[in-house]
This record gives structure tokens, sequence and C-alpha cells, in this order.
């Protein structure tokens, strides 16, 4: 365990910590305290490994917990995946009628007045699995859409079937004129005559408010379709293809909408290279990496330089300039634009520098295979050199020494992939322009 890198970490996190308990998840409420628990485990396996002593957490946690598209590493809140996990019994359950599952439900809780899931159990109510999955009903309600066929399971005002919101929202005074509440639309139009007739069963005459409501309720109801073949359906809005996902569910409670997106995130994680050289990536573009200024914000009462950067010699060695400003670094960057023929103006971070889409062209996906490897073999070596240099007091290796490195390493990385399965490595070192051309 002590010679596990973050990326070996990560990936024992993912598959341990995180994928042991799923099971007990998808059915079960995890206690608070539990999921706080495992939720240090991971946190301190991650930046400290196993009885490796006190380090320091780069990046804080909640930040580490966000999906990859939000600049966090898609580990998760474990209380958010357990609600996620169980919600998908809310969405099996209309789907599978003659499952005996659904039958215990139905005979113990009955069928709630929308007619599609099971009665969720009020608070009164003793503790069984179910309390616990229905918690998040009216949540999962707000995420369903419905797909009209022959009308006879979808109510009329209650549900979401002609626009994002339901009709009762949209038309409140029509709503509270109505006597048919919680009415399937079947029971709302005659569809053996065209146009449809509708019924909407008024108390009373519409007065002049209620007249343009009614008007604009007909406009919409123009445009809609039965199909008495077809049965109704109900979709999952949060996914393009109406299937249900504990992902899509799982963002909605982590409230990932409120973040924005991390531009880095397909340059980093769409790479073909290993774990660790994605999370040093992903380190660099949050500023995160230990470099001597990041050092001395943690401990300042250390008697650190701040303004020493030990490949150059020159400026303050902070994470941009370690990799991106550096009078040492920055050559190879000319080098690595030069050889895919790409024009590019130095950018203010290495932030930026991720988050740019470049145009590299190239036939199919070879050239942006080795482009991506290319760019993150740079910081990789960078980043090694650094510590070289830092840790081992060794007189550092010459450009050119280290540019047959990156060379090296981004043709390994890319030879794995099955683009280049029919090449060689050593094909790929010396000529990859004509592989990819």
């Amino acid at each position: 365990m002590a010679f596990l890198s973050r990326g070996g970490r990560l990936t024992l996190i993912r598959a341990v910590l995180e994928g042991i308990p799923i099971y007990y998840l998808s059915l079960f409420k995890m206690p608070i305290g539990v999921a706080k628990s495992l939720e240090r485990l991971m946190r301190n396996f991650l930046w400290e490994g196993l009885e490796e002593g006190r380090k320091d957490h780069l990046i804080r946690w909640e930040l580490v917990a966000r999906s990859i598209e939000k600049g966090g590493l898609g580990v998760g809140n474990l209380v958010e995946r357990n609600k996620a996990l169980m919600g998908k019994w809310l969405w099996r359950f209309p789907l599978e009628p003659d499952a005996l599952w659904h039958k215990v439900l139905k005979s113990i809780y009955g069928i709630d007045v929308n007619g599609w899931d099971a009665q969720p159990l009020v608070r009164g109510s003793s503790r069984s699995p179910w309390k616990d999955i229905s918690n998040g009903f009216y949540l999962f309600l707000e995420c369903c859409s419905f797909a009209v066929g022959n009308g006879e399971k979808i109510r009329f005002w209650e549900d979401k079937w002609l626009e994002k919101d339901d009709l009762q929202t949209l038309f409140p005074r029509l709503f509270r004129l109505s006597c048919k509440h919680n009415e399937k639309i079947a029971g709302f139009v005659d569809c053996s005559v065209f146009p449809n007739n509708w019924n909407f069963g008024f108390r009373r005459n519409l007065n002049d408010l209620e007249v343009v409501e009614f008007t604009a309720l007909s406009a919409k109801l123009d445009g809609a379709r039965f199909y008495n073949t077809r049965g109704d359906a109900r979709h999952w809005s949060l996914e393009r293809d109406g299937s249900f996902s504990c992902k899509s569910y799982r963002s909605l409670l982590a409230n990932n909408i409120a973040f924005s997106d991390f531009g880095p995130c397909e340059q980093i994680w769409t790479a073909k290279v290993p774990t660790k050289v994605h999370i040093l990536a992903w380190l660099v573009a949050h500023g995160k990496v230990n470099t001597c200024d990041n050092i001395q914000k943690r401990r300042p009462s250390h008697m650190l330089n701040p303004q020493w950067c030990i490949l150059c010699k020159e400026g303050e060695e902070s994470v941009d300039h370690l990799f991106l400003h550096c009078s040492f670094s920055i050559q190879f960057w000319w080098r690595f634009f030069k050889d895919f023929g790409v024009s590019w103006v130095i950018p203010k971070s290495c932030y930026d520098l991720l988050s740019i889409c470049f145009k590299c062209g190239g036939r199919g996906k070879k050239k942006k295979i080795l482009w991506s490897c290319r760019m993150l073999a740079v910081f990789w070596v960078i980043w090694l050199e650094r510590n070289r240099r830092t840790f081992d007091n060794v007189p550092g290796l010459c450009v050119e020494s280290l540019w047959d490195r990156i060379t090296f390493w981004s043709a390994l990385w890319a030879s794995v992939t099955a683009e280049f399965r029919h090449y060689s490595l050593s094909a790929l070192m010396l000529d990859w322009k004509a592989v990819v051309s």
C-alpha cells in the first residue's frame, strides 16, 4: 500500500469502499454516521495512504466528491448515492407489475392516487425499507414526464404531459373550477370525433379572467394527439432517452447544476494515460500541486523560499510558472505545438491551457490520442524532473533528453490503445506523423 500512487488509491476506493456496499445502498438507508466514517476512510486513504503518516489534503473533499464534469474525481457523496440507488425502485415499480415484490408492496401499501406508484408512507409509519425509499417520492416525481398514448393512466391536471409543468400550475383558476381532480385524460376527451371534444367539468360559467386562461389552454390542447393502440408511458426527464439512471438522479441530488463546468475535463479525462497522470493534470488544473508557494501558504512558519524555481532559478515556483511560464519548461510547449503544426499564444494559466480546444486535425482518432497523451506527458516529465532535482540533489537533464522521455511516455501510452494496436512502439516514437497520416 505504501507504494501506491494516488491513481492506484483512487482505483481501490472506487472498487472497494464504493463498490462493496452498493448492494446494501440500493435497498437500505445508510446511517449518517456510517456514511461519514466511510467518507473519512476514503478521504484519508486518497491523500495519506495507509499508515504513511499525516499528509496534506490538497483539495477539499466536497470538490473531490463532485463529478469529473464539475471538477471532481467522481467519488461522490455516499448519502446521495444511497438515495439515487433507492430511487430506481420507484422507477421499476410501474414497469414490473407481474413481479412478486410489486405485488407485495401493492397489497400492503396500495396504489397512489397517480395510478403509477405504491402509496408512500407517512412519518408515523413503522420502520421498513419502503419507508426510506419513498422518502424521495415527491422529488422523484418532479423528474418524471409522460408520453400520452390512450390517456388512461395519465392525470389531466396533475401530471406533466403537455408542458414542463403540470396544467394545474399553469392554469390554477381553471383547475379550481373543475370538478375532475385526479381524473385521467381519457375522462376529459372524446377521441371518436375530430377535432377532439373536451369536457372539463366546470362547475359554472367562466368569467373574463378564466376565459383568458381557457383560450390559452385550448391553444395548447390543439396539438395533443392520442393513440388508442398504445398505452401511456412515463419518461425520465433527466436523460435524453427517457430511461432512469442513478447517475442523473445522483447529479440532481448533488445539485451539480449549481456548479460551473470544469473546462479541462475533456482534455484530462479522455486522454489514454495512467490514472496517476490524470490526477497530476487534475491537480495542476486546480493549482494545488505541492509547489513552494502552496507549501508556504499551508505552513507559513516554515522557512521556505517561494522565489526559487529549481528548473530555471529565475522566479517564484508556482504551479503556472513551473509547468508553463518557466523559461525551461516553455521550451517543451513550443516543441509540442510545432510538432503538431498548431499556432498558439502562451495562456495565462495551466487551467486555460487545458481548457482550450486546439484544432490538431489528423485522420480519425489517432492524432487526437497522440495529442492528449503528449500534452499530459509534458506535465508528467516536468514534475518528475522537478522532484528529481529537488529531492535527489542531482544535476538536471537537458531539454533534449527530457523531450526524448516525453516522446517515449506518450508513445507508450498511445501504443496500448485499440487505434494503435497494429503499430510498434518504435514506429510511434520515430515517425508518428507517418502513422497518423
